[in-house]
C-alpha cells in the first residue's frame, strides 16, 4: 500500500523536541498518534528512511539535518505545500539510490528547444518502463509530470532543478532556486533585523550597559550600502563615533525553515573584510532560522565572526553560498 510523503509529518512531528529515539520507543509513540487516514507505520519509517530524513544508529533513531528542514517546513494538516514537494524531489530522490527505478526513468526525458523537459511514448510510458506502482502514485503526489496529449511533461517547478543538477551536479542551485532563497531572505530579513535588535538590546540590559541598550540600532534600511544591518558595542566603555557609529557591526541573515545556509553579498565582503581589520571593531554575522515557525527563537542559531568565514572570492561574482 502507498503511504504518502505528506503523512511522513506524523513521523517527523515525534522528533521536534527530541532529535532522538530508540527504535522501540518510537513505534510505541507511533501507536498514540491518530490520523484520519490508515497509515501503515512500518512503510511509513521506511520511506523517511529512503528519503534520508531520518537515520538508524544502532538501535537509536536520529532526524537527519534534511529532516529538520522538511519538518521546519510543516503546514496546516492537509496542506503539502511546493516548498515541500520541491525539496522532497531536490534533497529526497534525486540522485538518490534508493530511488534508482525513478531516477532512471527521469533520464529518458528529453529538453526540446524551448528547454521543456518531455517524453514522447507510443503507449503508455510508465507501463513501458514498468514503473511501480509506489512510484506511479509519488510522481502524481509530488506533481512533478504531466500528460500533454502524446507526452509526458516536466513540471516547471522540477525541470529547471533537474535540468541544472543535470549539467552543473548536485550542489549546484538553479536561477529560479537562487531567485527564491534571495526573497526568501527579503522577506525575513526585517524580522531578523529586529529580533537581532531585542537580543543585544536583552543582553545589554541584563549587563546593566543602559547607554547601549538606549542606543543600539539598526542601520540597514537607512544606509543601504553600509555593509551591514545593525550597530552595536562590544564593551561598556564603547560609544557612537562622531559619525554615529559603534564598534559592533552585525550583518543579519534570515531564513523561514531550518536551512543552514545564507548569501552573502561581494559588497558585505568588502566591507567586513575591512571593518575586520580595523582596531577594536568587529564584524559578526548574526545568522537566524526557522522564522517561519509559530514560536520565535530568541537567540541567533548562530553568532559567525567574520574573520572565520571561508570564502574565496571571485571577480565577477556578485553574492556566495556560505553553508554552516
Amino acid at each position: 500500500m502507498y503511504q504518502k510523503i505528506s503523512n511522513l509529518i506524523y513521523v517527523l512531528d515525534l522528533f521536534s523536541d527530541f532529535h532522538s529515539f530508540e527504535k522501540t520507543i518510537l513505534f510505541l509513540e507511533l501507536d498514540h498518534v491518530r490520523i484520519d487516514e490508515f497509515v501503515n507505520w512500518n512503510e511509513l519509517f521506511d520511506l523517511a528512511i529512503r528519503l534520508k530524513f531520518l537515520k538508524e544508529s544502532n538501535c537509536n533513531v536520529l532526524l537527519t539535518s534534511n529532516g529538520n528542514i522538511f519538518l521546519s517546513m510543516h503546514q496546516p494538516v492537509d496542506v503539502f505545500s511546493d516548498d515541500q514537494r520541491i525539496f522532497v524531489f531536490k534533497n529526497g530522490i534525486l540522485g538518490n539510490s534508493s530511488f534508482d527505478q525513478l531516477n532512471s526513468f527521469f533520464e529518458l526525458f528529453s529538453i526540446d528547444k524551448n528547454d521543456v523537459l518531455e517524453l514522447f511514448f507510443t503507449e503508455d510510458a510508465f507501463q513501458k518502463f514498468h514503473l511501480s506502482l509506489e512510484n506511479k502514485l509519488l510522481l502524481l503526489e509530488l506533481k512533478i509530470i504531466t500528460k500533454k496529449n502524446d507526452r509526458y511533461v516536466f513540471n516547471n517547478l522540477f525541470s529547471e532543478i533537474f535540468i541544472n543538477r543535470k549539467i552543473f551536479g548536485k550542489s549546484s542551485l538553479s536561477q529560479s532556486e537562487l531567485d527564491a532563497i534571495l526573497d526568501e531572505q527579503k522577506i525575513t530579513g526585517d524580522l531578523g533585523e529586529q529580533l537581532t535588535l531585542k537580543y543585544e538590546q536583552s543582553i545589554f540590559k541584563e549587563k546593566k550597559w543602559d547607554y547601549q541598550e538606549k542606543n543600539v540600532r539598526i542601520i540597514g534600511k537607512k544606509n543601504v550600502r553600509a555593509g551591514y544591518d545593525v550597530e552595536s558595542f562590544l564593551t561598556y566603555n564603547s560609544k557612537l563615533d562622531f559619525m554615529g557609529n559603534g564598534d559592533k557591526h552585525i550583518e543579519v541573515k534570515s531564513r523561514k525553515y531550518a536551512d543552514m545556509s545564507f548569501f552573502i553579498s561581494a559588497n558585505e565582503l568588502k566591507i567586513g573584510k575591512k571593518l575586520s581589520a580595523t582596531k577594536d571593531h568587529e564584524y559578526l554575522i548574526y545568522f537566524w532560522n526557522n522564522l517561519g515557525s509559530k514560536h520565535l527563537p530568541s537567540a541567533p542559531t548562530k553568532i559567525i565572526p567574520f574573520k572565520k568565514l571561508k570564502i574565496t572570492p571571485c571577480k565577477n561574482c556578485m553574492s556566495y553560498l556560505v553553508e554552516i
